[in-house]
């Protein structure tokens, strides 16, 4: 990699010097035409080949990598002790590891097919998606297959896809156990439970496996039966040992798993006769070490008593499970902060879903995300970023302590899983616990801010008919919430039909954008001194395909909330400047054109070259473009704002503050924020009439405004006798009904035209 690396540089600086000498021998031999021409076209020859090659070398590197990562995972299954194969779902290729090749007598040839290799195994003779598919949902499910010399074998597969490569095929590993050996440890268990003396309450268990501990469970007694070997396994003390004492030895993340199967159980042994089932937990052994444990059970009846008995072997399997952890990794582990990912949860839930629907209990399903956390990777840093999500990630493992799964779904949403104990105010308790962890977090890079998470939370299963469900549901809680940094919002079934027709809405509006079916109106802005238009704002409109022409006020938050919101404002501001830019050349007076920015606009990395970029292509005078902003938007981050303002303010773009007075309203800030228009939010001029006291504020904003060189407009205009008071208040401008609706293009020029022959003053 050093000499491939020397030699790149190598090839970059001789082609740097080679285009310094041309330049140079074009610039003194000027006359010798042909010859230059000559040899500029050999010097493009150059570069092309030179590209070529390294396109080349480029699409050889990724084969390279491809090819690692295949061997990768081949080696992970060939060291597995437990039978598994790694094969793809386009049947072109499996890897059985040696274990799978003894038992099933199959040898490594050339003609390998895995076409009818991969489907045997699965009792099939061939496999459509709709099999892979279920063959990766299936749990503890049983196949047959005999090999080559007749032999019969039941296995348990476990399948996982563990890589999708750039071709769109699928890897997956599937895991095996043979029941034969399970189903020899039946009779022993059988034997186990013939001694059980119903009358004294206890169970003599005399005989013990090698390496295998035994645990049973009696209908209708409270207590466990724990075999010699693996008190000895788990440090236990007594023959008998309650549910209690083992859920404290559980691993926190494991826990909801093993109440299920406690409640299963007791509910429902008669379920587990004649069906081996298999619970695979992490419990604090002996040595004080969480180890990973594989308990395979049954339900048999006790002769001498006729109760049912639950018996099954216990084996440490961690030794496995460690040659198993990378493709666990892989499959069910967020590589940044070492929690489980989306697919692990919802594996999960899934199968807790279904068992608070045969158990008749519930849990909890809450989803957080970080306040403006995209704000600290673009200004922090993607490092400071990352140890932000995994301090995050420690605070929400701390509140699984009473039973309950934690993972990261997606960038800087979490989601809780808890146990539903009866208390209302548990999601809201602990919710409040990881916030007041994650405020002791701003430290370092983030000590100048404020730290703050948000929540939406459901329950499970009352509120949806899936584990998808109710996931989406606490997500609407939260994303409803979102205005609020802080906020914690539970789902109510009333907020079913909005979930509904915004889902409906937002489909029909990705169409309505792809359809070309908004249009843009605009309201004019006119002096309270003169009556001249002086600007017009730029308001999106859509027309529904059912001939109702939709207010942004009911499509814009859809937008922001389905990330549509970039892809609207970039027509809005294309379409914009292209019409101010057909007026100027039709004659019209110059004015300026306003447009809304939402804060998924403004904060992207790049905005300020966008809108540039946006202006050079319709060749308009950026003096000609107004960007307005939200107070509580300017605020989200004071430094970042600032920044990006100053940067449109050099460029020569106007800045107005909107609705100026429903948030901060602290005019301190107007010191530090660039902005060159102030627009009085229309409840303030609702409110005047007869209001000395709003009519005092709103000469005083006029005031600072004018000392800073910020010009002032009152917007929702609709009387002559507001307009004066405004005027007489020392507010330079005014937008609303009384001087124009939003219009259309061409009502909006037939308005600039007449207002440019009459030229009221108001």
């Amino acid at each position: 990699m050093k000499y491939k690396s020397q030699l790149m540089v190598s090839v970059v600086v001789g082609f740097a010097l080679l285009t310094g000498y041309l330049i140079a021998y074009a610039f003194f031999h000027r006359e010798k035409g042909d010859l230059v021409y000559i040899i500029f076209n050999s010097y493009a020859l150059l570069a092309v080949l030179l590209s070529f090659l390294m396109v080349l070398r480029r699409q050889k590197h990724e084969a390279h990598k491809k090819e690692i990562a295949r061997k990768r995972l081949s080696y992970l299954a060939k060291n597995l002790t437990s039978p598994a194969m790694l094969w793809n779902d386009s049947f072109t290729e499996v890897v059985p590891n040696d274990a799978l090749s003894e038992l099933s007598e199959l040898k490594m040839r050339e003609d390998f097919d895995a076409k009818h290799v991969v489907p045997m195994f699965f009792g099939k003779t061939e496999m459509s998606d709709a099999d892979i598919r279920e063959i990766v949902i299936a749990k503890n499910q049983e196949y047959s297959f005999i090999t080559p010399s007749g032999v019969p074998h039941d296995m348990i597969w476990n399948t996982s896809a563990v890589e999708t490569d750039e071709d769109g095929v699928t890897w997956l590993l599937s895991i095996g156990m043979d029941l034969a050996d399970i189903r020899n440890m039946q009779s022993e268990i059988a034997t186990y439970s013939r001694k059980l003396s119903a009358s004294e309450g206890r169970h003599n268990l005399t005989m013990e496996l090698m390496d295998v501990g035994l645990l049973l469970i009696e209908q209708g007694n409270p207590r466990l039966f724990p075999s010699e070997k693996l008190q000895k396994m788990f440090g236990l003390r007594s023959n008998t040992v309650t549910v209690q004492e083992i859920r404290q030895r559980i691993y926190p993340l494991d826990v909801v798993a093993f109440d299920s199967h406690v409640q299963a159980i007791r509910n429902h042994m008669r379920h587990y006769i004649g069906r081996t089932e298999t619970l695979e937990l992490r419990i604090c052994s002996a040595d004080g070490q969480y180890r990973w444990y594989s308990y395979r059970f049954r339900a048999t009846t006790n002769k001498d008593s006729g109760r049912l008995v639950v018996g099954g072997t216990v084996i440490d399997i961690s030794a496995e499970k460690q040659k198993d952890a990378k493709i666990e990794q892989i499959a069910y582990e967020d590589a940044v902060t070492n929690i489980p990912n989306r697919n692990k949860l919802m594996r999960m839930g899934e199968e807790l879903y279904q068992c608070t629907i045969e158990l008749n209990s519930s849990y909890w399903v809450i989803v957080m995300d970080i306040d403006r956390f995209h704000l600290i990777n673009d200004t922090c840093g993607y490092a400071t970023g990352n140890a932000l999500l995994r301090s995050f990630a420690d605070a929400l493992v701390k509140q699984l302590s009473h039973g309950g799964f934690g993972a990261r779904i997606s960038g800087d949403n979490f989601a809780l899983i808890l146990r539903d104990s009866g208390d209302e105010t548990l999601p809201e308790k602990v919710v409040g616990k990881i916030q007041r962890a994650l405020l002791t977090k701003a430290v370092g890079d983030l000590s100048n801010r404020s730290l703050t998470c948000s929540a939406g939370y459901a329950r499970m299963p009352a509120d949806g008919d899936s584990f998808e469900h109710v996931l989406e549901h606490a997500e609407f809680a939260l994303s409803s919430g979102t205005k609020s940094l802080g906020s914690i919002r539970r789902y109510t079934s009333e907020m079913h039909d909005t979930i509904i027709q915004d889902s409906n809405l937002e489909t029909q509006l990705h169409d309505a954008v792809m359809r070309n079916e908004l249009e843009l109106y605009y309201q004019p802005k006119v002096s309270l001194t003169t009556g001249e238009i002086i600007g017009l704002e730029a308001l999106a409109r859509w027309h529904h395909p059912s001939g109702k022409l939709i207010s942004p006020t009911v499509f814009i938050p859809i937008a922001e909330r389905s990330q549509l919101i970039t892809q609207i404002t970039r027509f809005v501001l294309d379409e914009a400047c292209r019409q101010m830019k057909l007026w100027q050349t039709m004659g019209l007076p110059d004015t300026v054109m306003s447009i809304n920015f939402s804060g998924t606009d403004f904060y992207q990395e790049n905005i300020c070259a966008q809108i540039l970029k946006t202006l050079q292509k319709h060749n308009l005078d950026p003096r000609c473009l107004e960007i307005e902003l939200t107070e509580s938007l300017a605020l989200m981050d004071i430094d970042v704002t600032i920044a990006r303002m100053q940067e449109l303010r050099a460029a020569g773009i106007q800045l107005a503050m909107d609705d100026f007075g429903t948030g901060y309203s602290s005019l301190s800030y107007l010191q530090r924020l660039p902005f060159t228009m102030l627009k009085l939010d229309r409840s303030f001029v609702a409110g005047m009439d007869g209001d000395p006291v709003v009519q005092e504020i709103i000469r005083s904003v006029a005031r600072v405004a004018k000392a800073k060189k910020i010009t002032t407009i009152a917007e929702g205009v609709e009387t002559p006798e507001q307009a004066k008071i405004l005027r007489e208040a020392g507010c330079d401008f005014a937008q609303g009904y009384l001087y124009g609706h939003p219009m259309t293009a061409k009502e909006t020029e037939q308005f600039i035209r007449s207002n440019q022959n009459e030229k009221n003053v108001f």
